[in-house]
């Protein structure tokens, strides 16, 4: 199919990311919580300024002072496995 323009008009298109992006943003969610869980074992500030938080947001600054970058959709669902005993990481 061609698709003509009137002259001078610029078309853009815009691609929306595939499985494999899809895929991959994944990974690097799993391995930021991995991380995360992992700090909070051996850091007990930082365990400590995320159970503070009060907000999703908040948890995922804390996290991102540490060098941690995760969406606040992945903390939210995993909020209750980052500390031990399962009990919800902050009020949310």
């Amino acid at each position: 199919m061609v698709i003509s323009t009137p002259e001078g008009v610029t078309m853009h298109t815009v691609h929306s990311p595939g499985p494999a992006a899809a895929g991959h943003r994944s990974t690097d969610q799993a391995r930021a919580l991995h991380e995360i869980k992992t700090l909070a074992q051996r850091d007990e500030a930082f365990a400590h300024a995320l159970k503070a938080s009060c907000t999703t947001q908040e948890a995922v600054h804390v996290a991102r002072r540490r060098g941690i970058a995760i969406t606040p959709e992945a903390l939210w669902r995993h909020r209750g496995t980052l500390l031990a005993g399962g009990v919800p990481t902050w009020r949310g």
